[in-house]
């Protein structure tokens, strides 16, 4: 299980740094704001990213104890359930950044 958390929190910074760079480039060609203000991809456009950096990067599945599949969709589920828990795991590693930080500063 902690194994599966840890995992989840390291996939989060790495995606939070792919995400980053991606901003960067589609600030820079001028699409990001365009694709922002779209209706529907708009407010979900962190969970599109998340799911195809999972698909390119072929993380998920992760087979601890448990799957990421979603309504019986196969690898498709998989993905997306993937991709969800790695945009939730965002705070939960802000979260634990900080709770570090403030113990280490103690010290």
């Amino acid at each position: 299980m902690m194994a599966t958390v840890l995992t989840l929190i390291i996939l989060a910074m790495v995606f939070q740094g792919v995400l980053a760079v991606l901003n960067s480039i589609l600030d820079t060609v001028g699409v990001g704001s365009m694709l922002s203000g779209l209706p529907v991809v708009g407010s979900n456009l962190n969970l599109i990213w998340a799911y195809l950096f999972v698909t390119v990067s072929g993380v998920g599945g992760f087979g601890y104890a448990g799957s990421t599949e979603i309504l019986g969709m196969g690898t498709f589920g998989t993905d997306v359930g993937t991709a969800l828990a790695i945009c939730a795991f965002i705070p939960v590693k802000d979260a634990a950044l900080s709770a570090l930080g403030k113990g280490l500063s103690r010290g």
